[in-house]
Formats: C-alpha cells, structure tokens, sequence
C-alpha cells in the first residue's frame, strides 16, 4: 500500500453495446476478470459488469457497470432509484463531468448487518447506455480512497461517445440528514470476562455466525464483484465464539472469531473486520530454495520499493517467524503490516499472514493472526 500509489491506464475493451474505455487506476490494485454472462435486463435493477478492480489490502472495490437507459425519466430519476434500490443513501449528489462525458456524481452510505459502508458513485447517459462507475469501502477507511476516485473520474475517457439523449434532471446538492434514530438499547457485544487474549473468543465481534452467511449482503456484493467466496463452514461453537473453516487458498482448515467477515478467492483467506481497522491474508509463498530468513530479504526488499521511509524489525515467537513494517503510510495516513511465517504442509512452501492495521489496533490483530496460525489443520 503506497504512500503515493502510481496509477496505471486501464484499458477496458468493449463488453456491451460499444462501451470501450479507459480508466486510471493504482498500480497494485487487481482487475478481475468477468466471466461471459447473460443478463436479463428487463430486470430494472439488472446491470452488466465491464470491470472490476479491488484493492488488495482491503475491502475496497472499483466498479464499472451497464445496462440499457430506461424509457423514460431523467439521468436523475433512474439514478435515486438504482440508489435506493440498493439501500444507498446519497448525502451528496450532483452534477459533474466524468471524464469526457457529462452526469451525476455523489457519496452515499449503506449499512451491511451493523457495519457502515461508504460508496462513492458516478451515473451517465450516453446514446441509449446507462453507465455506473462507484468505489465501494469500509466506512472506518474510505476517507483516505477519495484522491483514487478523483483520479478515477477524471481520467475516464469513453472510447466512442455516441451523445446524451436524456436531460440530467434538476441536481440535488447535499442531502438533508435524517431524523437521529434513538439510541440501541443493546450494547455492542464484548468478549465475556473469562477469554483472554490467548483464546479465540476474545476476539470476536458478534455472538452468532452471520457475518460467515454466504448470502450476508457484504458476501453477495464480493461473490457478485468475482472476488471470492465465503470458506466452507465446518463447525462452529456459540460458547467459545469460534468457527471451523476449510481455507482453500492455503488447503487446510482453520479457526477463526465470529463476527469477521471472511473471504477465499482460491489464492488467498482474507479476514476483515467489520469496522475495516484490521485485516489478515492468509497465503502461500512458494520457498523456491529460500530460507525463511531469505524469504523475510525478499519481503523487506519489496517493501523498501513500495513505500519511501519504512522501518523494519524481525522476530520469532510461538515457531513462527515475522517482520514487521512500519513508518508507511495510505494516502498519508499511517498503518502497520506484519508478515507472519509459518511451516505449510509440506517444505515446498510456507504460509504467510500479512497482517494490516492502523498502529492502535497492531499488537490486537497480531495476537489474532497468530491464534488462526496455529489453529491450522492439514488433511489428507
């Protein structure tokens, strides 16, 4: 995660009705691929990815999406309903260019099962098209992304323009607040007195296995950007707050605390919690005739090109080996990431934990990852 990440010149060919175009993006963000889809769009809500492209130290989700305008109505009204539709509500909203073309941008908020989410969105018309761009992030670290979507907006270039057919509509500047809503009764859940930092339960955020549903709308919205899936769910203890995973990407099986939204995408398990301070990736490194130490050479090195003042400390606890990484900086803000070793299956390859998390929540989130490491399980 760069201070001042480069952006590179996506360059996204037609998928649908004509819709070549360009987009600039951080250089160390993933573009998906998007598989053929056939997509009813007689469905008014229904829209055709083009592209996709997600942050991989976070949550974060860049989307480019279309389908056919609407008969009748203004940019404005089709743009309130798909918004609503979603349970997106805008705070601010209005006119603006996007790129070459002209239409409306604004920030919204959408609450998933108790976490807050921030999205960004863009909409325009152009000769019968009805376009989406938005970038999708964790409340808690969103602010930070607004510098990628300016860049994003700005740099986006529709490769054959065909010309606005229908008018904008009347512009909606900021939105009024709602009504404050009393307060919950019910606190947030805590860890129980007798788990200590040296037990699973500790670090649970919630008493039961929602944010492990497959159709838990934060799952569905990643499974429908083609970033991943919920892990196969194979036991689970309400007393002790833990769950049993098989994780794919590192094939084996792991426990983890309830409460964390959990992701594999086949070559990584990523685990998010829901407030978006911390999050742990699970993968393989393959030793290729390295030494761990060799392997820790390899990701200091990396790290010493991504970011322009990083300090470095090595260390060995609980038959793992770590490094850790700090003095970086997201968008100026700081974080810390710690990569954590550990034995895989066979010496062809280790697991590593890379741990990310603003400085306050460090020693927490790394408690945490050493717990599912050693909770890891091989099968035949």
């Amino acid at each position: 995660m760069p201070n001042s990440p480069e952006f590179v010149h996506l360059e996204v060919p037609a998928r649908l009705a004509d819709l070549a175009f360009r987009v600039a993006v951080p250089s160390d963000w993933n573009s998906h691929e998007i598989p053929p889809e056939n997509i009813d769009f007689s469905e008014p809500t229904a829209f055709a990815a083009l592209a996709i492209v997600a942050a991989p130290w976070a949550a974060v989700v860049l989307t480019v999406a279309a389908r056919p305008a609407f008969e009748d109505g203004t940019l404005q009204d089709w743009s309130l309903f798909l918004l609503s539709s979603q349970g997106i509500r805008p705070t601010a909203f209005g006119p603006a260019a996007i790129g070459n073309v002209q239409g409306l941008v604004g920030v919204g908020s959408q609450d998933q099962e108790g976490s807050s989410f921030e999205v960004r969105f863009a909409f325009f018309e152009d000769g019968g098209r009805f376009v989406y761009l938005g970038l999708f992030a964790p409340e808690a670290i969103s602010a930070p992304l607004e510098t990628n979507w300016k860049i994003a907006l700005q740099s986006f270039i529709l490769e054959r323009p065909q010309g606005q057919n229908v008018p904008v509509g009347s512009g909606m500047g900021v939105m009024p607040e709602p009504e404050p809503e009393a307060e919950p009764t019910t606190p947030a859940p805590v860890a129980p007195a007798e788990f200590t930092a040296m037990d699973l339960g500790f670090f649970a955020k919630s008493d039961d296995l929602a944010t492990l549903d497959p159709e838990h709308p934060f799952n569905v919205r990643l499974r429908d950007q083609g970033i991943g899936f919920v892990p196969n769910l194979l036991a689970s203890d309400l007393q002790t707050k833990t769950a049993t995973l098989g994780a794919g990407a590192i094939q084996a099986v792991i426990q983890v605390a309830l409460g964390w939204h959990v992701n594999d995408d086949g070559k990584r398990t990523l685990l998010l919690d829901p407030a978006g301070k911390v999050q742990i990736s699970l993968h393989l490194l393959a030793k290729e005739g390295r030494s761990v130490d060799q392997i820790r050479d390899d990701i200091q090195a990396e790290a010493e090109q991504s970011h322009p003042n990083p300090e470095f400390v090595r260390f060995e606890a609980a038959g793992m080996s770590a490094l850790g990484v700090r003095n970086i900086l997201v968008n100026d803000e700081p974080i810390d990431q710690v990569h954590l070793l550990t034995p895989w299956a066979n010496d062809s390859a280790v697991v590593r934990a890379r741990v990310t998390a603003d400085p306050a929540s460090t020693g927490y989130a790394l408690d945490y990852a050493a717990l599912i490491l050693q909770s890891i399980e091989y099968g035949q």
